[in-house]
């Protein structure tokens, strides 16, 4: 019961703990089976660890792409393996659709919605057609700009975490407490939001944007923390690099890594909050 550890945390945790188990329970009882929506970031991965904790059965779906780094689904393959997940692997392209190949302001929710559709798909091959999927959505993106809430809505999609009113400083630390790998981990959206809306993607250049970033999330300050903490490298259709820490200390490793990748010259910026832009 994932409550049972609330006496020894502090109350709002406890009191946050308890809605999840409350919303959790209800979610099982309605439903007959369960599926979660994987995609390797802390609150999908937090989702599943809570499940897992409440005993609750459940099949993990991962959707891979050239929307989504490599690197990132075999890291969500390998949580899951270790985590001892069942997790279905679902071959996603949405460079096919009118939205996200002309990078209309649409794109998020008809990405979304075919999404949702390939993962239906794959839940009634598994004969799982009426399981309850659940995403990892948390209740601080109630209030931020995710255009793909309202394929969620439409397709029936259910949110434990956003219903539970479990924000995601709420789960960083539930996740800390329950043993939840690297709780603290930034979020990296998929690479369709890199592109300036009326910006075309390619899949080389989804490619090329995935191993840059790779290459830049490898560096390290002396202490070894990430040198740009959190970035993103957009295209406007210039290349724009946003970085939340002091560029000089690695300055000409960057600027290596952009022009090995092709996006040079590039509009170098620190900003504080790296989230934004496109999606």
């Amino acid at each position: 019961m994932v409550a049972a550890d609330g006496p020894g945390l502090p109350a709002p945790l406890a009191a946050a703990a308890r809605r999840l188990h409350e919303r959790l329970t209800a979610c099982a009882r309605t439903a007959p089976a369960l599926a979660v929506a994987l995609s390797g970031g802390v609150d999908s991965r937090f989702l599943c660890l809570a499940l897992q904790r409440e005993g609750i059965p459940f099949l993990a779906l991962h959707a891979g792409g050239p929307h989504v780094p490599e690197a990132e689904s075999r890291a969500a393959a390998r949580w899951a393996e270790a985590r001892g997940l069942a997790l279905e692997v679902v071959a996603f392209s949405p460079l096919a659709l009118p939205e996200v190949r002309g990078g209309s302001r649409d794109r998020c929710y008809a990405c979304k919605k075919a999404l949702l559709a390939a993962l239906r798909e794959r839940l009634a091959s598994r004969g799982l057609p009426d399981a309850l999927l659940c995403d990892g959505s948390n209740a601080d993106d109630l209030h931020a700009h995710r255009p793909g809430l309202r394929a969620l809505r439409e397709a029936g999609v259910a949110s434990p975490l956003a219903e539970a009113g479990i924000a995601k400083a709420d789960l960083r630390q539930l996740g800390a407490c329950w043993g939840l790998e690297d709780p603290e981990q930034t979020a990296r959206p998929c690479l369709l939001t890199r592109f300036a809306y009326g910006c075309p993607p390619e899949e080389t250049t989804l490619r090329r944007l995935a191993e840059a970033e790779a290459a830049l999330a490898a560096l390290t300050d002396t202490d070894g923390r990430p040198a740009l903490g959190d970035f993103r490298l957009r295209l406007c259709p210039e290349p724009v690099l946003q970085h939340e820490r002091p560029l000089p200390p690695v300055q000409e490793q960057v600027r290596h890594i952009l022009r090995a990748s092709g996006f040079w010259p590039c509009d170098l910026r620190q900003t504080a909050r790296i989230s934004g832009f496109f999606d």
